[in-house]
């Protein structure tokens, strides 16, 4: 036989025509050969409809039956760049706040987990910082009485202190213009004459008179001027140790409150307190920590966990899929697979028999065994090329046309 095609057919179309025509002619008498030729002809061009409508169809299906001639078919699977989003410590999930398929923005909320013995120490600490603060403002409500106490009685202290170098230093002043009186009448006892008048605006007239006295008594005078510079002495002695004690009730004054502070044991609490804030600052950040949120754009592909769930540390929680950066993986036998480069561009058949056109970009070095039926095979990595790909679901079937 032929090769059955097209032409063929309207060839055999054009040869039963004349066929049937000549059939016609011989059964007919002639004096039917009028009206029998006008029949002829309708029947003729019917049947010339007929062949022309099964040379079109016959073309089409031998079009799309051959159009893959020489080609084979590999299953492949559309595939995304994943991030696998994982817990950080032991703990139960407490609720799932996305579903596959949502689009996810960086800080979404994806996984809200719950650590019973983390809650358990927050909760302690708290408890430990309330009742630091409670033993606190009672420590620095005594202290404050005391230091108030303290301060009063300096303040008394520094006051007497205060007086009793101010008579000292009158006193010292008196003993000393009572000493430079008797030097210098002592020394002008002999030559001194007083004018008419003058002792009654004189103070120290008596001390004059006396030392015109016999050599007794200015012995005696002597003897006073003495020891009103002895005393005199002992006063500035005294004046500057009263001088002293309230430059040292000064320097208590500065440090007092300070002292009272650590006397108290306002210092340790203190410490305490600020040493729990920190810690319960650590504890919650970790307790932020079981906020799982989205570290970046994507759509949510499987969710791992459920409410209720207790996940490991490093256990996964939630596929993000990266819509951007998609690709196809073939599967391909070894051998196919040796027989190709990266840079080969490929036809990919997509759902509704949409076609595209991809590029081969890893043809990886070992093979991969099929769970199913055990045959060995390659997972090839294809990516876009030309048109944009669909927007069909990422795991979907995908056809890959080798020649």
């Amino acid at each position: 036989m032929g090769r059955l095609c097209p032409m063929n057919i309207l060839r055999f179309c054009r040869s039963d025509e004349g066929l049937c025509h000549a059939f016609w002619m011989k059964r007919t008498m002639p004096g039917e050969i009028s009206s029998t030729t006008h029949q002829a002809s309708s029947s003729s061009l019917m049947f010339k409809g007929v062949c022309i409508g099964l040379a079109l169809f016959a073309g089409t299906g031998f079009a799309c039956l051959f159009e893959y001639v020489g080609e084979h078919s590999y299953p492949g699977v559309l595939q995304s760049r994943s991030t696998t989003v994982s817990s950080n410590c032991l703990a139960q999930v407490r609720d799932v706040s996305v579903k596959a398929g949502q689009t996810l923005v960086p800080g979404d909320l994806l996984v809200q987990l719950v650590d019973p013995r983390l809650e358990d120490r927050i909760i302690s600490k708290r408890r430990e910082i309330s009742e630091l603060e409670a033993e606190m403002n009672r420590v620095k409500v005594a202290a404050e009485v005391d230091l108030a106490w303290r301060r009063r009685e300096l303040d008394a202290e520094v006051f007497e202190t205060q007086l009793k170098e101010t008579a000292l230093a009158q006193e010292r002043l008196n003993k000393q213009v009572e000493q430079l009186a008797w030097k210098d009448h002592l020394a002008s006892a002999d030559s001194l004459v007083s004018p008419m008048g003058a002792e009654l605006n004189n103070p120290f007239s008596s001390l004059t008179k006396q030392l015109h006295l016999p050599d007794e008594r200015r012995l005696q005078a002597m003897l006073r001027e003495d020891a009103a510079a002895a005393s005199a002495e002992t006063l500035a002695i005294q004046v500057t140790l009263c001088q002293e004690r309230l430059t040292r009730l000064a320097a208590l004054e500065k440090n007092l409150e300070e002292q009272i502070r650590k006397g108290s044991g306002v210092d340790v609490i203190e410490a305490k307190l600020n040493g729990a804030r920190q810690e319960l600052v650590a504890l919650e950040e970790q307790s932020k920590e079981l906020q799982i949120i989205s570290p970046t754009y994507g759509t949510v592909g499987e969710v791992k966990v459920h409410s209720g769930d207790q996940v490991a540390g490093g256990g996964s929680l939630v596929d993000i899929l990266d819509d951007v950066q998609r690709h196809v993986v073939a599967q391909l036998p070894p051998g196919t697979a040796a027989q190709l480069k990266p840079g080969t561009k490929v036809t990919l058949v997509f759902p509704e028999n949409d076609k595209r056109i991809g590029v081969i970009s890893e043809i990886p070095s070992h093979v991969t065994s099929s769970s199913r039926n055990g045959e060995s095979f390659v997972a090839v990595k294809i990516e876009p090329a030309g048109k944009l790909w669909p927007k069909i679901a990422i795991g979907a079937n995908v056809k890959v046309m080798l020649p």
